[in-house]
């Protein structure tokens, strides 16, 4: 039984979706196409995903030269034991990665530094978001 009520919600739910469609295209219920319509009609379906690049592999793709789903120094990192009191490391330098988030391609800007025990890390609330359009 709730099988039959399911069918009919379908049948139901697909010819009132179907009735808006054929009304912008003046067809009429019992009018065949063709017949005081118009017959150079275009009509394109069209899938959305929350990836605009559906078919693009987000495992790795290179932007602007730089690799993605990688971290990227701006510029040498230098060993010095110098101490960042903002960051609370050593040698604190900045780095950036190209990568995806929810479907849209970001960069990623960071501070990195390394702890007392020459262990490095990504600087706490110093990540970046900025969306690539």
């Amino acid at each position: 039984m709730n099988n039959i009520v399911i069918i009919g919600s379908l049948g139901i739910g697909s010819s009132i979706a179907i009735f808006p469609a054929t009304a912008q295209l003046g067809v009429g219920v019992g009018v065949g196409v063709g017949v005081g319509v118009e017959t150079d009609v275009d009509a394109r379906v069209g899938v959305r995903t929350d990836d605009p690049h559906a078919s693009h592999s987000h495992q790795h793709c290179v932007y602007e030269g730089y690799e993605s789903d990688r971290w990227h120094t701006r510029h040498e990192v230098r060993r010095d034991q110098t101490w960042n009191a903002r960051y609370n490391g050593y040698d604190c330098y900045d780095s950036f990665q190209y990568t995806w988030e929810a479907g849209e391609r970001v960069r990623y800007d960071s501070t990195f530094c390394y702890d007392d025990r020459g262990r490095k890390y990504e600087a706490k609330d110093a990540r970046v978001v900025v969306r690539i359009h």
